[in-house]
């Protein structure tokens, strides 16, 4: 491959959104053979905004590409025959795929219907609820890292069991925040198990193992103390909240409405035969 311009230059430029003002329009940036890459291809690939150095790595990357795609080309050109070389039944066929399918997109875009109520969520996730069977349990919980040693240990534990809602809620976040060495509010969603047995760097069976209502407790490699309050779990083979199943039951529900227009678009094409 030649390369006709600074690489580096040409990247700043793209970096500062100007490569169009400050490079001539058609300037040759890297060559193959009879193949050439131009400044303005280039600057249409990098967006606007990036850094010199992200310009660097993606202008780089994509010349590199190109540059192997015309080498393929070029080799293919001198090694087929030229039936083999004829591609034309095979671009017909990808042009109908496309079509179709962009057609499809639109069709079902301007009709779809994408509000989805609490209800509808509801109603599917009772309707369904042999698919949200748990493989592994979901807690609710409040995690924090603190000195062993702590003058503000026993106060954080205490405001670590208040309800929802509470003033002591707002107190114990704030000890927390302060005080903790790392804090972490698992009580406001449902979170899955191993997410908090990761935090607390135990296997997720023993943690499994150990999982009930209350304080949960180890020590970290410097001797900290690793806290987990437990306010509510399930287990694993229960039927998952719904609250942990409602953004998956939206992405069904979505899909089966997709899946419901483009059957009705098939059903219209054949209806016009």
């Amino acid at each position: 491959m030649k390369r006709l311009a600074p690489i580096a230059a040409v990247l700043v430029l793209c970096a500062c959104n100007a490569i169009g003002s400050l490079l001539h329009d058609g300037e040759v940036v890297a060559s193959v053979g009879e193949n050439k890459l131009y400044s303005t291809e280039l600057a249409g690939y990098i967006p606007a905004g990036v850094s010199p150095e992200d310009s660097a790595r993606m202008a780089n990357s994509y010349i590199e590409a190109w540059t192997r795609d015309m080498r393929f080309i070029e080799l293919a050109e001198k090694e087929l025959s030229k039936e083999e070389k004829d591609v034309t039944r095979e671009l017909e066929e990808y042009k109908r795929t496309l079509l179709r399918y962009r057609y499809e997109q639109k069709y079902i875009n301007q009709r779809l219907d994408t509000t989805i109520t609490l209800a509808q969520v509801e109603a599917y996730y009772t309707a369904h609820q042999e698919m949200f069977r748990l493989t592994a349990p979901v807690v609710k919980a409040r995690f924090a890292v603190i000195p062993e040693k702590s003058a503000h240990l026993s106060a954080l534990k205490k405001l670590m069991q208040a309800q929802d809602n509470s003033d002591d809620v707002i107190v114990s976040d704030s000890l927390a925040y302060v005080y903790a060495v790392r804090y972490t509010d698992f009580r406001g969603r449902w979170t899955d198990a191993s997410q908090l047995s990761a935090e607390m760097n135990m296997e997720l069976k023993q943690f499994i193992g150990n999982l009930r209502k209350g304080f949960m407790q180890t020590k970290d490699t410097d001797g900290n103390l690793q806290l987990a309050y437990i306010e509510d779990f399930v287990k694993s083979g229960d039927t998952a909240p719904v609250e942990y199943c409602s953004d998956r039951i939206r992405d069904i529900v979505l899909s089966n409405r997709k899946q419901a227009l483009s059957a009705a678009l098939e059903q219209e094409l054949m209806k016009e035969k």
